[in-house]
């Protein structure tokens, strides 16, 4: 079976993709019991795959600096006030993440060749693995063919100077086009680097009638500006009739209809460009050591899409993944009335050309708030006005080396998905200053315990955190199928008195969940598989289960090299997990 192409899409990312299969066994005594009702059902079910954050908790970095602008540790819960519009909140959770350069180290070579087992092996765990994983997110949806140029050759140095041998890198697009998975072979860096361009959804056409830029759109479409419609109809006038009013039907609707195509157009291109970043995140989530991305982007506007940008937040910090952006226009100076390659039939000296040339200067402006956000709020770096491309990379690759993850619990929240105001301050500042996201959006409903159960599924596969609320065993054997390709069998034994059955009538009830998934050395997704099972036990067959335990066990199909392994087992009644990290190395 194949992994379904739901989860794939999950990751945006192509990964090796092998047969799998999962066994689930009790013992020999229960296979004794009366199969016409059977009590326990076992099936395959689809992948679809945290501090663990419980339901309703929201996550907020926090990074303080000094007036030299270095992060300052040694602080506590105590010394931060927090506030959720205006009303106090009580920290709920407080943990202090450093972030230290990492010893370098060599990249992993292949391990020596074995001879084919002719009896199952046991696995002997591989300590090694990368420690420092760096994504460079080109926005290519949206940056100009220029300052592509600039932010690539500055990426080019900061692989060359910067990465440490064993660091991983990883070159991703907002268009999907060109991208390379994480690897730590800087010839294949640079070959990516090189193949970048810009690749617009929408190429505006060089007589668009009338010309409007994202910003003038917005007015005219949303906020319904009188000033920013007549301009547009002037316009359109200018060149859809030849400057003579009396030869266009409808001047002013022809200018509206242009600003919802336009707007409507540049929502979506943001909205992928967003939707591509929060699937990087996602993916790395399964990767140990620090994470970071360098997001090179001229920003758009987020005006419709701020639940988005919240979501990528709310991702990135329970996943602990850095972003910092560099504006890739460097350091811009607008012109006045716009670019000279626009139509504009306003003269200088009229009124109007005043408002328009300050309406692109707002609209270009308010393109950076996307990027300073969320640069902001996961605890990153926002890099602009400037034109020294290289000092900007190794400022948006250091990470801080001090930050503090708070989370509250908000009281009485609404289902309503409107922004609430944040505000975090310390009790005494000291000539300090606090670094954190400045609101958050309520959600629009409550998840089901089935959804909820889902999200903390797909979040623990794709985290490194250990979870221990029941003690699980985990052991690792392989068979040798061919000279490359390996059988990895992954059995999780579980004490059944650590579980939390429930009573219903004469049986006991329980519903668990198993997932086993495979990474290589770069962080990939190798092979993976999810189990659901869902016991009703009387109480012999309880008894029996309670005395020889119960064992899940998940059947891989890798090749040799090494691995790291995540085991998840969910009980979905109680909302407990154990979730567990071992490494395998398959010569």
């Amino acid at each position: 079976m194949a992994i379904p192409a739901k989860w794939v899409r999950l990751l945006t990312i192509s990964f090796l993709a092998a047969g799998i299969a999962c066994i689930w066994f009790l013992g020999p005594a229960l296979a004794l019991q009366n199969q016409e009702a059977p009590e326990i059902k076992s099936e395959e079910a689809t992948p679809s795959f945290t501090i663990r954050a419980q339901r309703n908790e929201v996550l907020v970095r926090v990074v303080v600096r000094d007036k030299d602008g270095e992060a300052v540790g040694g602080l506590t819960k105590d010394d931060f006030r927090l506030s959720d519009n205006s009303k106090p909140q009580s920290v709920t959770l407080f943990k202090v993440e450093t972030y230290k350069a990492a010893q370098a180290e060599q990249p992993l070579g292949a391990a020596p060749p074995a001879a084919k087992p002719t009896q199952p092996v046991e696995v002997e765990p591989s300590p090694e693995l990368p420690q420092r994983y760096v994504a460079f997110y080109f926005d290519d949806l949206v940056v100009k063919f220029e300052d592509m140029f600039r932010v690539r050759a500055a990426a080019d140095k900061y692989i060359d100077s910067a990465l440490r041998p064993g660091d991983r890198a990883a070159v991703l697009t907002s268009s999907g086009l060109g991208s390379l998975d994480f690897t730590d072979d800087r010839a294949k860096l640079h070959e990516a680097l090189a193949r970048l361009q810009p690749r617009p959804r929408i190429t505006p056409a060089a007589n668009d009638c009338p010309p409007l830029t994202p910003y003038e759109a917005y007015l005219i479409d949303e906020r319904h500006d009188s000033i920013m419609l007549n301009i547009a109809t002037r316009e359109v006038i200018a060149c859809a009739c030849g400057g003579d009013p009396t030869r266009c039907a409808d001047p002013q609707t022809q200018a509206q209809m242009a600003a919802r195509m336009a707007w409507q157009n540049d929502q979506d291109q943001s909205r992928q460009c967003l939707h591509v970043l929060t699937n990087l995140v996602r993916r790395m989530s399964s990767l140990p050591g620090q994470r970071s991305i360098l997001w090179l982007s001229q920003g758009f506007l987020i005006q419709a899409n701020f639940s988005d940008v919240g979501e990528l937040i709310d991702r990135a910090l329970r996943e602990h993944v850095v972003i910092s952006a560099l504006d890739a226009r460097g350091l811009w100076v607008d012109a006045p009335g716009g670019d000279a390659s626009e139509h504009n039939t306003l003269p200088a000296s009229s009124p109007l050309f005043a408002t328009l040339s300050i309406y692109r200067e707002t609209g270009e402006r308010m393109n950076q708030d996307v990027m300073a956000d969320v640069s902001h709020a996961t605890g990153g770096v926002f890099v602009h006005n400037t034109n020294d491309y290289d000092g900007g990379f190794r400022m948006g690759g250091a990470l801080p080396e001090f930050t503090y993850l708070l989370a509250f619990s908000p009281q009485n929240l609404k289902y309503d998905g409107k922004f609430h105001k944040l505000k975090v301050e310390l009790v005494s500042s000291k000539g300090l200053t606090v670094q954190a996201r400045n609101g958050y959006s309520a959600p629009n409903q409550e998840l089901r315990p089935q959804e909820h159960a889902k999200q903390e599924i797909d979040d623990a596969v794709f985290a490194r955190d250990e979870y221990l609320d029941f003690p699980v065993d985990v052991q690792t054997q392989f068979f040798k199928l061919s000279d490359t390709k390996v059988q990895l069998s992954v059995t999780a034994r579980i004490d059944a008195h650590a579980l939390r059955f429930h009573k219903e009538g004469d049986r006991s009830r329980l519903n668990l969940k198993m997932v086993c998934a495979a990474f290589d050395r770069d962080g990939n997704l190798v092979d993976g598989t999810q189990k659901e099972v869902d016991m009703s036990l009387s109480d012999a067959t309880l008894a029996q289960l309670l005395s020889s335990g119960l064992s899940i066990r998940g059947e891989l199909k890798v090749n040799a090299g090494n691995y790291a392994l995540r085991v998840v087992v969910y009980e979905i009644d109680s909302a407990r997990m154990t979730a567990l990290n071992r490494t395998v190395e398959i010569p």
